[in-house]
């Protein structure tokens, strides 16, 4: 009796480790299904409950994986639980994938290339696991485009493929589809995406990746929408199909969709957190719902880590006229980001928070205001920007710069025609800036010229006439914008040794320029000096000799 109890007792007993090895993978792709469906909380958990209850390289692994996947990955976690793996089993292949994934994250790509072929060699290129993580670590850091590595993703890709015999996971061709859409090959993306979802036992996932890639590489709505559309009926509950949708509802501007898909999200994965509230109060910002917007920002005000959250309440406190507290929160974020990463809409904004806020201001107040508008609002046209019609701020602060026939002009009309239909008409750019220059529309006119520095930022010409509308907008130059813009044709135009006709003109307006502001200001030296080099291309220049005579 005793010799039978014994292969009973010791099938009961690995009956129960292969159990528990079962319910360990099992729990494992509960926790990777969590992690992909953006349910960071509960995929958490069951990390932390596998390593709770087993500590074993595997469960240490994928602990490391949660932390380098999530949202806001937290490296320092990773590199712990990898390197609690390995302290289990020094070979530990993917919790040395785990540190090889780090060093990605950190730019070190290098030695990142390294580890991933030393881990695929030792283990001969038949570990299919390994060859997977590997393929997936390359394409794995989307907010880190250093770090994506496109080509190996698909060299490791097609490995794994030749490796399997039965070619029936879906997440392989998932993986080499997503390395595709990296390199922006979106027929081949699509191949790979198409055979997945032929096998895939969550079609959702790839009907959304399918979605995603109709949006944003094919450019076609009714394919894009047709996809979401079948995500969801396959899975109602697949949560990245609606943050895919959202990014499509943005770009084509249906913002109160993406706020009803927003919230789908945050409802399915129990993201609630400030940043992604500021992704929905940006969302409601865009839908004109700018109380709405308001309310979220002062809300979780403290917990957005974003310093965007300056410009946005900015713009909304904008829309609401209170442009004394949307200047504050303007100049914080440019203190945030240290003013070198201004864009052309940060110099638009500050441009009409100080437009409207010199309409109320007097004296040196009104004037500095003002001065600094100009400045900001040409700044934003010369970026191409075109959040406001920043033309007609500037007649605002100058209603004299432009003329109401301009408007009416057959030449000036014809002309905004010809360049509407093609943008890069040079030719029709240039006799737009005269025909406005000419009616007195300056502030028209420094737009034109603006788009020809932008079409051609070599050509000289360009600076000058925008100079000369500046300007003529402002005589008094208070932003500054003419002299600088006369220095950088003087700058360009005078190291050659000989002069076309147009530029002999042109330098010996911008001399005269700096002639007569020196003379104002009292240095008649520097007048002198200005005076001698117009008469020195033009010996009889009327003005130069003119004001040569009030200097002696």
């Amino acid at each position: 009796m005793n010799f039978r109890i014994k292969p009973i007792q010791a099938t009961f007993t690995l009956s129960a480790v292969m159990l528990a090895g079962v319910l360990n993978a099992q729990n494992i792709q509960e926790g990777i299904k969590y992690l992909g469906n953006d349910q960071f909380n509960k995929a958490k958990e069951v990390f932390e409950g596998l390593v709770s209850k087993s500590p074993s390289e595997e469960n240490y692994f994928y602990l490391g994986y949660f932390y380098l996947k999530n949202e806001t990955p937290n490296i320092e976690l990773a590199v712990q639980n990898f390197n609690k793996g390995l302290a289990l089993n020094p070979k530990s292949e993917l919790n040395r994938i785990g540190l090889a994934c780090v060093k990605l994250f950190r730019g070190e790509k290098s030695a990142a290339n390294a580890d991933f072929d030393a881990i695929a060699k030792d283990s001969k290129y038949r570990n299919a696991e390994v060859i997977y993580r590997i393929a997936e670590a390359y394409i794995l850091f989307k907010n880190k485009p250093e770090s994506i590595d496109a080509d190996k993703s698909i060299d490791y890709s097609e490995k794994l493929l030749n490796l399997v015999k039965n070619k029936d996971k879906a997440e392989y061709y998932i993986v080499l589809g997503n390395a595709y859409y990296e390199k922006l090959d979106p027929g081949k993306a699509m191949t790979n995406y198409t055979r997945a979802l032929e096998i895939a036992d969550n079609k959702a996932e790839v009907y959304a990746l399918i979605g995603n890639l109709w949006s944003r590489t094919k450019q076609n709505n009714q394919l894009a929408l047709e996809n979401f559309t079948n995500a969801v009926t396959a899975d109602s509950n697949y949560s990245i199909t609606y943050k895919y949708w959202v990014d499509y509802d943005l770009r084509t501007q249906k913002y109160n969709d993406a706020t009803t898909h927003l919230q789908k999200y945050m409802e399915l994965t129990g993201n609630n957190d400030a940043n992604t509230q500021f992704n929905l109060a940006r969302i409601a910002f865009n839908a004109k719902d700018f109380d709405k917007s308001l309310n979220i920002i002062n809300q979780y005000w403290d917990k957005i880590s974003d310093p965007l959250k300056y410009k946005v309440r900015a713009l909304v406190l904008v829309e609401k006229s209170d442009f004394s507290n949307a200047y504050d929160d303007m100049n914080s974020y440019l203190k945030a980001i240290n003013n070198s990463k201004m864009e052309g809409s940060d110099y638009g904004i500050l441009g009409k928070i100080q437009t409207s806020l010199a309409a109320k201001a007097v004296g040196e107040e009104k004037t500095k205001l003002e001065k600094e508008a100009v400045f900001n609002l040409n700044k934003a046209i010369a970026e191409g920007d075109r959040y406001f019609d920043y033309q007609d701020l500037l007649l605002k602060i100058n209603p004299n710069a432009n003329s109401s026939s301009s408007e009416n002009n057959p030449k000036i009309v014809a002309l905004k025609k010809a360049v509407t239909t093609n943008p890069n008409d040079t030719k029709s750019w240039y006799d737009l800036a005269l025909e406005q220059y000419n009616a007195k529309d300056y502030a028209g006119s420094i737009a034109s010229w603006d788009k020809l520095i932008e079409l051609i930022p070599t050509w000289e010409t360009s600076y000058g006439g925008k100079a000369m509308a500046l300007y003529a907008y402002d005589r008094e130059d208070k932003s500054g914008l003419a002299a600088q813009t006369y220095q950088k044709y003087i700058d360009m135009v005078s190291p050659k040794n000989t002069y076309s006709e147009t530029e002999k003109a042109y330098l010996a307006i911008a001399y005269s320029f700096f002639a007569y502001k020196n003379f104002h200001e009292g240095d008649n030296v520097k007048a002198q000096d200005y005076v001698n080099k117009i008469l020195a291309i033009d010996p009889k220049n009327e003005e130069a000799l003119n004001l040569e005579k009030q200097l002696k």
